[in-house]
């Protein structure tokens, strides 16, 4: 389901797809798009964006959405799945990861929009249509452009090191599908909320070393100060200005960047989910060399 007629269909265009052009914020469409199907897979919504207002309403307002519209058209829907974010969460402490049934403490509008997402999906489809509600860490993967820096700095020889160091769990694409998939098939799942994350926890200099390892590239380290990350905020923040297009790197994005830990507990994924989380070693050869043939670098 995409928004415009737009879009960049590349990547899917040969996949047996039905396309419905439309916007969430639309009543009647949300209808027309859940209408006759047997489950839900929301993964719309935005992660840049220029305002507190337009992180909500494309995150929670159009989640609402969906989910009255399921209730009016699709009330025996067998399952809705929602992929909201660690940044839910909100930083943990280094003397243990953060649990589903700890407080949340979001430390962005991003964070803040898709914690209230999830309280739509809670408070509209709780007891009526079983659902799931999965939280990633950071996504890497072929295509993406935001962990893509990474794997930028290593094909040009350089690894990058913050002078602090800070920790976060990653996970591969390919596992947040299968995620899904499994919580398409299994019961158990039903009405849960899950982390979802390669349980090895990085410092930023440990993961360009191991994509270094990896893709087989020499590299020395590029040592960067936090100073650095709030001076390029600014600098595409004014840009962003200029262009009327949301920055990547926004002063949000750099509050969650620069906490020191982002760990969360995913041995009940493991468990209930019945799958295996891909390692970075495993998944960054991967990655490196699909950006490599398409020409990313």
């Amino acid at each position: 389901m995409r928004r415009k007629k737009t879009s960049n269909l590349r990547w899917i265009e040969n996949l047996s797809l039905e396309y419905r052009y439309g916007d969430l914020g639309d009543k009647k469409f949300s209808e027309a798009a859940v209408k006759d199907v047997g489950a839900v897979v929301h993964c719309a919504g935005i992660v840049h964006a220029a305002s507190r207002n337009e992180y909500f309403k494309a995150n929670a307002e159009n989640t609402k959405n969906l989910c009255e519209a399921v209730l009016k058209v699709s009330p025996g829907l067998k399952k809705f799945i929602f992929i909201s974010s660690q940044a839910v969460m909100g930083p943990s402490d280094a003397s243990s990861v953060k649990k589903v049934t700890d407080k949340n403490n979001p430390v962005s509008d991003y964070g803040l929009s898709k914690l209230a997402a999830e309280s739509e999906v809670k408070k509209i489809l709780c007891g009526k249509v079983p659902h799931i509600i999965l939280r990633p860490a950071a996504v890497y993967g072929p295509r993406d452009k935001d962990i893509f820096i990474f794997f930028n700095l290593v094909h040009k020889h350089f690894r990058l090191t913050a002078m602090t160091k800070r920790f976060l769990q990653l996970i591969y694409v390919k596992d947040v599908a299968n995620a899904v998939t499994s919580c398409l098939e299994n019961k158990k799942t039903d009405n849960n909320t899950y982390y979802l994350a390669n349980s090895a926890v990085y410092t930023w200099s440990e993961i360009g070393r191991t994509i270094s390892s990896s893709a087989g590239v020499k590299t020395i380290p590029l040592p960067v100060v936090d100073f650095v990350f709030k001076f390029v905020t600014i600098v595409a923040e004014s840009l962003s200005y200029i262009t009327k297009k949301p920055a990547v790197l926004n002063r949000q994005k750099i509050i969650e960047m620069l906490q020191q830990y982002w760990t969360a507990d995913t041995e009940p994924a493991k468990n209930d989910l019945n799958i295996k989380f891909t390692s970075l070693e495993v998944a960054s050869e991967i990655t490196y060399n699909w950006y490599l043939s398409n020409k990313f670098f």
